[in-house]
């Protein structure tokens, strides 16, 4: 237990996210399952087009979050937020 943090607290949400990769137009729709202040969990239609980093609106216009994959579990993805 001697130098291990406690995980910041995440809060549930299911709402529409859209990813966005570097050097590409397009944008792909997720859904956003969890959030925390480090990071978030997302599910996918397709995992495998979800690349190392990338980054992550909450709205389609809004800004931008750059994430990097942490784990992948089936459709669902976690993300950090650097």
């Amino acid at each position: 237990m001697f130098g291990r943090r406690p995980r910041p607290a995440r809060r549930k949400v299911e709402t529409e996210a859209w990813l966005s990769i570097e050097g590409s137009f397009a944008a792909r729709r997720c859904t956003l399952l969890d959030v925390s202040e480090n990071g978030a969990k997302i599910a996918v239609s397709d995992p495998q087009f979800v690349p190392p980093q990338f980054q992550l609106r909450f709205s389609r216009g809004g800004p931008a979050r750059a994430c990097k994959v942490q784990w992948r579990s089936g459709k669902c993805v976690g993300v950090q937020f650097v």
